[in-house]
């Protein structure tokens, strides 16, 4: 979202927004994961992409784009590296589903998780939808390892239907340098 945008929302929408995002994070934590796979949308498009430390591109030196986190993105690199994650529909139903699965050893015993989404942002697109960011901070605890937190941003397209918002697209921007964490198969 641009600091000049022209369209923006009033505060009754980003309650909706902000509520909708605190539901999501409570079915998550609480391991619901078959209503929370209800808020995904079926062309949702969930990415997690690699960051790398780029070279400075001196071209861009005194201007914003000099330190952009978008430059940090593997599909800023020229296709250089994959992404961590990039799931459609049927990946996204997998993840939801596995935890059930007797040979789930990973999820058994299922892992302990807390969400906090803070700094919601909202800008109105056509046709119902809607860019929406947000910071996340995720305690996770599983089988006596160390505990880990994961950080991060989250930018979304949102799309209001029938009175309930989906969720079209995920872009998950992790902040470690160094992916040091025991999974990257959570649901940010």
């Amino acid at each position: 979202m641009t600091a000049m945008s022209a369209k923006t929302a009033d505060s009754e929408l980003i309650s909706r927004i902000e509520q909708f995002y605190y539901r999501e994070a409570r079915l998550l934590d609480e391991r619901r994961f078959q209503q929370w796979f209800a808020l995904v949308d079926e062309s949702i498009e969930y990415s997690i992409p690699t960051r790398y430390v780029p070279q400075p591109d001196f071209q861009k030196q005194d201007t914003e784009e000099f330190l952009s986190v978008d430059s940090e993105l593997e599909r800023a690199q020229g296709g250089r590296g994959a992404p961590l994650r990039h799931d459609g529909y049927l990946e996204t139903f997998a993840r939801t589903i596995r935890p059930f699965k007797r040979n789930a050893w990973a999820e058994s015993p299922p892992p302990r998780t807390r969400r906090f989404i803070a700094n919601v942002e909202v800008e109105p697109l056509a046709g119902g939808e809607y860019r929406a960011y947000s910071n996340f901070q995720m305690f996770y605890s599983h089988n006596g390892a160390e505990n880990v937190t994961y950080t991060g941003s989250r930018r979304d397209i949102l799309k209001d239907g029938e009175g309930q918002l989906r969720i079209c697209r995920r872009e998950v921007i992790i902040d470690w340098d160094i992916i040091s964490g025991p999974t990257m198969a959570l649901i940010f």
